[in-house]
């Protein structure tokens, strides 16, 4: 009886380690210490994977020869140990010279990281708004009112947000400087902790219009406002604003469940048919992106009155796993691309109304896709304020574990000319142009419904 009693504490105890060790799975491998020669070899592990999958740095990269000495500046840095966080500081550092979203070095998992960082001392309290250089609170963390929304932080535990900013920039993956910042707005909290500091107590210097004020906040348990999976109906909305306007949110072209999507569309559009709306509003300013076929099957089937493409040339890599015949591992090719989508023509949901595709600074990846689309073959027109990232996209992404620090390497494998063949190193360009309130985002919905009910002049 004893023995089973201490075979019964000592399973209870190995079960409590396993789960304390796999709940901070994350944390303690930051925490790993790497030898210069396990770093050096994961950049070399890194520089393959590169080679071996993406079609053109050049693409992006404005200067190939410098990017080259600063990697390998970087290599020859390494000379000490160093933790994995700190490898990670140093190996960030490329994010912001690659110009593309769709290629980074980070941690495995950053939800995953986040959701340890909460339960072992706590994030950054709020959510901000990254612009133009400078970092404003937007709400608490996790989305909740905060009386200090739209604040100027002009520094954090006495460090100057100047420096705070060069700090997380300068690690942050993104197409356009504008296009960092937007996506440092969701993970500033996260970033702050990784590259800045691991405190638990935070005191803010804040600047709102003449009043300066110190705020004191202890760090939040909760999870921020991006790294919470949205359930359906938060990611696909549709509401009919009067008798003649309607709006068709759609922040993801992605779902599990896609007959889930297409029967949600064909409901929008029968409701569009069966109330004799005459202008449809398509907003995906918070859109990063999915497969297209959910927007060429879900949406564009019931607008296109013609063949289009999503675009027309390529430039790919050619990687064994996705290799046709006749193709050589290896090789860059680019070709035009000249195979078109033809219109369902006898669709009895055809829509023939106005459309207006709302875009923002988060439009990216197969959103902006859908935007080219849209704009370049007449099907709708572009309004709100331009995409931050490019109209020629890269895309085909393929993931790495690097061996020693396990981090997470990902790099796109093809490039995208958008149909109209223009406009490379621009963003989308909207036909209006109306300025955006991320805080209020209501309010242009109003200005676009407003625009179509004015008199022509």
């Amino acid at each position: 009886m004893i023995i089973k009693r201490l075979i019964l504490v000592l399973l209870c105890v190995f079960a409590f380690l396993v789960n304390n060790v796999s709940a901070t799975e994350h944390m303690q491998n930051l925490q790993n210490m790497l030898t210069p020669a396990q770093m050096k070899e994961d950049i070399t592990a890194w520089q393959d994977f590169v080679n071996n999958t993406h079609p053109d740095l050049s693409i992006r990269i404005k200067n190939p020869a410098a990017f080259d000495k600063s990697l390998t500046a970087f290599k020859q840095s390494i000379t000490k140990p160093m933790s994995v966080n700190e490898f990670l500081s140093k190996f960030a550092l490329l994010n912001s010279q690659f110009n593309d979203a769709h290629m980074l070095v980070f941690t495995r998992s950053q939800k995953g990281l986040a959701k340890e960082v909460i339960n072992n001392g706590g994030l950054f309290p709020f959510e901000v708004t990254v612009k133009n250089g400078k970092v404003y609170l937007a709400s608490l963390l996790g989305g909740q009112h905060s009386p200090f929304a739209k604040a100027e932080v002009i520094s954090i535990n006495e460090k100057p947000i100047k420096d705070i900013y060069t700090d997380l920039i300068a690690r942050m993956y993104g197409d356009t400087v504008k296009h960092r910042e937007r996506l440092l707005s969701d993970k500033f909290a996260l970033f702050y902790w990784l590259f800045v500091s691991k405190g638990e107590q935070f005191k803010l210097t804040l600047q709102n219009g003449s009043i300066s004020q110190t705020v004191e906040m202890p760090a939040s348990k909760t999870l921020p406002k991006s790294f919470n999976g949205k359930s359906f109906e938060q990611t696909f909305k549709f509401e009919v604003l009067d008798q003649q306007q309607a709006l068709l949110i759609i922040d993801a072209f992605w779902w599990r469940d896609k007959p889930r999507f297409y029967q949600f569309t064909e409901n929008v559009f029968k409701q569009l048919k069966e109330k004799q709306i005459e202008h449809l509003i398509i907003d995906i300013r918070n859109n990063g992106g999915g497969d297209d076929d959910m927007w060429k099957q879900g949406i564009v089937k019931y607008i296109a009155n013609k063949p289009y493409q999503h675009t027309s040339k390529y430039t790919k890599k050619i990687i064994a796993k996705y290799m046709d015949e006749g193709e050589t591992e290896g090789d860059v090719v680019t070709k035009v691309f000249d195979r078109f989508e033809q219109p369902v023509n006898d669709e009895p949901l055809k829509f023939s109304g106005k459309v207006s595709v709302v875009v923002g600074s988060y439009t990216y990846s197969s959103a902006i896709l859908f935007a080219n689309t849209m704009q370049d073959f007449g099907f709708a027109e572009i309004v709100g304020e331009a995409s931050a990232g490019y109209s020629w996209q890269t895309g085909g992404i393929q993931f790495l574990t690097l061996p020693n620090s396990q981090l997470k390497a990902v790099t796109p494998r093809f490039y995208l000319v958008r149909p109209n063949g223009k406009q490379q190193g621009l963003p989308v360009i909207p036909n209006k142009a109306f300025q955006d309130d991320v805080l209020k985002p209501q309010q242009l919905i109003n200005t676009i419904m407003n625009e179509f009910n004015a008199p022509a002049n």
